[in-house]
């Protein structure tokens, strides 16, 4: 019990989450994959990578289908910020509000940038199951 009556030792709010799972999906032909001919499935940190990737994809604001919570708005700042500190620190931003409203998604950190002819990110994502290594394209110089 708590000093103070009004806070809690954060163990009597714990919701149990279900198992995370999600359809498998093919990142480079953009599909579901399948087996047999038909769609499966994928659990744990393989489906949250599939969240990943959609909600990475997914401009915020601008579907109606999702809530206001799901998507990015990283092209906020592409071809707009051109001191590299500035827009590394806003892609972190915007990429951490983006994955942190998933629950299962604990942490998102460790990032690294790599400009070029493409600018990619690299980060590392954890979450209840485990931790796991990101790589995406931010945009194209």
């Amino acid at each position: 019990m708590s000093v103070f009556p009004f806070t809690s030792q954060g163990t009597e709010n714990v919701k149990e989450l279900a198992l995370y799972s999600e359809m498998a999906y093919d990142f480079e032909n953009n599909c579901l994959l399948r087996r047999a001919g038909k769609t499966y499935k994928v659990y744990k940190d393989e489906a949250i990578k599939i969240w990943v990737y959609k909600a990475l994809k997914t401009k915020r604001f601008v579907y109606t289908a999702y809530t206001h919570a799901y998507g990015n708005e990283i092209d906020n700042i592409i071809g707009k910020l051109t001191d590299r500190g500035i827009f590394e620190s806003e892609a972190k931003r915007y990429i951490t509000e983006c994955l942190i409203v998933n629950p299962y998604i604990q942490e998102v950190s460790n990032f690294k940038f790599e400009h070029g002819e493409k600018t990619t990110v690299t980060f590392d994502v954890t979450t209840i199951y485990g931790r796991f290594t990101w790589e995406s394209e931010v945009y194209n110089e």
